[in-house]
């Protein structure tokens, strides 16, 4: 049995959520999840063969809650109103953003093709940016709501020769820690997911020098990051790490930045 076929007691009053980047990975595995547990899905990707297989494979597993597939490309503010516009017509309202959908990015600054820097900068930044403003409006109708962006540890720890992607979480970062007070008299929460590394297609996409990850690393599972998307949910942590060794990575990287320096030389040189 799959972990996602596991045996959940469906909510009385099941949640409406959007994903941002569900095709593949971690926001796929996140969508199964929460339409395991009975909550409501709006899957946003590019791909539409591959949403459309996601809502197939949890009707064919009798999953609890409805998946509904949506065309959008984040880096299109139109089509992320327009994603949002068609998740309250099927669920009346919208409860959760897990604005996932990003890209890497690989490869030393100055000799990076400015196309791939572009598209890295335009999707991880001003895709999530599109994805929260497309949302906070739904919301704030429903009465409140649980923002979580997917940012990563080289957000707060940047490596050498992913210095784009590094700038891109760290607006991520910057950008969810300002909207948390913002946002909160409207009863919205606000959290940022400090992802380590994941065994995804993430590697292979990546713009730059694609194919190779960090593997003097650990990886882990799109799964365990769904989890960590469940728990962020119902801790509403400001910053939160999945893995107690990611956890440790950002803390060394704040307290012995020199030392830190050498290692991240040595894992991603």
């Amino acid at each position: 049995m799959h972990w996602y076929q596991k045996k959940f007691i469906p909510p009385e009053n099941p949640r409406v959520l959007l994903i941002t980047g569900a095709t593949s990975g971690i926001g796929r595995a996140a969508a199964r999840l929460f339409a395991a547990m009975g909550d409501h899905v709006a899957a946003t990707g590019r791909r539409v063969d591959r949403l459309d297989a996601l809502r197939a494979e949890a009707e064919q597993n009798n999953l609890p809650g409805a998946i509904l597939p949506l065309e959008a490309d984040v880096t299109d503010p139109d089509a992320m109103q327009r994603a949002v516009a068609l998740t309250l017509a099927e669920f009346n309202r919208l409860d959760v953003l897990i604005a996932n959908a990003g890209i890497g990015h690989r490869g030393p600054l100055v000799d990076s093709e400015w196309a791939d820097i572009e598209h890295t900068l335009r999707t991880n930044i001003d895709g999530v940016i599109h994805s929260v403003r497309a949302a906070i409006p739904a919301m704030r109708a429903s009465g409140g709501g649980h923002i979580v962006l997917i940012s990563s540890i080289v957000g707060p720890l940047p490596p050498p020769y992913a210095s784009v992607y590094g700038a891109s979480k760290a607006a991520v970062d910057a950008l969810g820690r300002a909207l948390r007070t913002e946002l909160k008299p409207d009863r919205i929460k606000v959290s940022v997911l400090w992802v380590g590394q994941t065994h995804t297609e993430f590697a292979e996409r990546r713009l730059g020098q694609p194919g190779k990850v960090a593997s003097r690393w650990p990886t882990m599972t799109p799964e365990q990051v769904a989890g960590g998307i469940a728990r962020a949910l119902e801790r509403n942590p400001r910053f939160m790490t999945i893995r107690w060794i990611d956890g440790v990575f950002v803390w060394l990287g704040r307290r012995f930045p020199a030392l830190m320096d050498r290692l991240l030389a040595r894992i991603y040189g």
